[in-house]
């Protein structure tokens, strides 16, 4: 039995995936079998407090991946917190230090820097499984509110909506190898507006496989205001807290009238995750392509964007927030916002409201069903046993929520 070969990723020692052997040996990593796909409406229709994995679930999908793996969970531990800032670097000897006489001092490590144990074996039973990283922004500064235990799970959740293939496909890394010698002719300007688009640990986390695990981190979005993004070409999601966490169950909005009552902070998940999708999908992991505008990206490909104009969208369920911030993207009632934002949406309303989406745009979702999801079909929100909204009280209307165009 061949042990997996090494990377190096982030200047750090990971086993690679490799096939499962016919005789007992290591386990390959990511091998997407414990957060499996969910079709139907079981995650949709719950609160913050349903549906996601137990605790003592977690533990056996680690014993799982870890098994005839020496080092697997220090190496993956350092990868899960790997910066670069001093304080979070202090932060992180001083967690070391305190548990050195543990029997699993990494782990130990893990719950000191979530300061929670079930967010740290979530997000490690989440990266053996499905490749995902989710950590603390490398921004130290007070005003980036971080991601707590609840966040890690609703994550599960939206990741769960997502097919394997899909998942895997977006973790492809696109090379920057040579970037400075491609854009060399560009205008200094734009060479800064490129360079500035990349989050400066991009370009040491891709790995020697040419892959790049789907991350989610916490920061400070534009104008603070915006709930999350994905920067152009990446799989990276950046998620502003306060605003990501308005989608909660129980948080009331006047501009729309209404109190969530499941947690709607999983549409906004999946509409992200859907921007990282237009990024990879048509990407081979070979070719030299760099910025957003040499990419092949679903939303720029002539044919496609023709059905995404015509698609006729909702204006829910993960773009209320920003249909009702930003008018100039409602149009006769419906969602229509730049080709990148509508097909995001258009995926996750095939995700999660495909009932009306196969209704008013039927060639849109003959489209994504037979070209991107390869047949794979969901049960949206209208499934719901239970109403997920309820309309504002006048005291809520009045109490709460935020003002129509502010």
């Amino acid at each position: 039995m061949n042990r997996p070969r090494p990377l190096w990723a982030a200047g750090l020692l990971l086993c690679s995936l490799s096939a499962p052997a016919a005789t007992p040996g290591p386990e390959a990593l990511f091998q997407n079998r414990f957060f499996t796909l969910s079709t139907g409406t079981e995650l949709l229709c719950a609160t913050s407090e349903q549906q996601f994995l137990p605790s003592e679930r977690l533990a056996d999908i680690i014993r799982f991946y870890e098994n005839n793996h020496p080092n697997l969970r220090q190496q993956a531990v350092a990868v899960l917190t790997d910066h670069t800032d001093s304080e979070h670097l202090a932060d992180l000897a001083a967690y070391k230090d305190d548990c050195r006489k543990q029997v699993s001092a990494d782990l130990c490590v893990l719950e000191k820097y979530w300061d929670d144990k079930d967010a740290a074996w979530r997000t490690l039973a989440l990266f053996y499984d499905t490749k995902t990283v989710i950590k603390h922004s490398e921004d130290y500064r007070y005003q980036v509110k971080r991601f707590e235990a609840d966040h890690i799970r609703i994550f599960e959740k939206a990741i769960r909506k997502i097919p394997a293939f899909l998942r895997q496909s977006i973790s492809k890394a696109k090379p920057l190898e040579n970037l400075d010698k491609e854009i060399a002719d560009k205008p200094s300007a734009i060479q800064e507006l490129i360079h500035d688009a990349f989050q400066e640990d991009y370009n040491t986390s891709i790995w020697q496989d040419h892959t790049h695990p789907l991350t989610l981190v916490p920061g400070v979005g534009f104008r603070s205001q915006t709930v999350a993004q994905v920067f152009s070409g990446q799989n990276l999601i950046v998620f502003t807290v306060k605003e990501f966490d308005k989608g909660k169950e129980g948080a009331s909005y006047r501009d729309i009238d209404v109190q969530y009552l499941v947690d709607f902070r999983l549409p906004i998940v999946v509409h992200e995750i859907a921007h990282t999708i237009d990024n990879f999908h048509f990407w081979n992991g070979s070719d030299d392509l760099y910025f957003f505008y040499k990419y092949h990206k679903i939303s720029n490909d002539e044919q496609i964007m023709k059905i995404i104009a015509d698609a006729k969208l909702a204006l829910w369920p993960s773009k209320w927030f920003e249909a009702f911030e930003y008018l100039y993207e409602v149009n006769d009632g419906r969602y229509d916002g730049n080709v990148q934002e509508k097909l995001a949406e258009l995926v996750a309303q095939y995700i999660l409201i495909p009932e009306r989406l196969r209704d008013s745009s039927p060639a849109a979702y003959q489209w994504l069903r037979n070209e991107v999801f390869r047949g794979i079909e969901y049960q949206g929100y209208d499934r719901c046993p239970t109403p997920i909204t309820r309309p504002l009280s006048w005291w809520q209307k009045y109490a709460s929520g935020k003002l129509l165009g502010q």
